[in-house]
């Protein structure tokens, strides 16, 4: 399993819910966890997927065509293997 934080800097709340209107929202194959929050220098996403494969699955559907048409600034993404996920649920 993969966790990925998104630090998007400069993106808004309002960007942010742009992009769920685009794309459909419901859990994707693969998908375990996805959090998302307002921060003083934009937002926080956080994210724990099976593999990369389904990451890739998921951008390629629309996600990353919906980012790009509500101006969601590039991101700074940190990676980690998850060796422990609990409380889900």
């Amino acid at each position: 399993m993969i966790c990925r934080i998104y630090d998007v800097a400069g993106a808004t709340l309002k960007q942010y819910e742009e992009v769920n209107a685009m794309v459909d929202m419901n859990k994707p194959e693969g998908a375990h966890v996805h959090i998302a929050g307002k921060t003083d220098r934009g937002l926080m996403v956080i994210e724990v997927w099976d593999s990369q494969e389904h990451i890739d699955r998921y951008m390629e559907a629309g996600l990353g065509k919906a980012m790009a048409e509500a101006q969601i600034p590039e991101p700074t993404i940190t990676e980690f293997e998850v060796h422990n996920l609990d409380w889900i649920g």
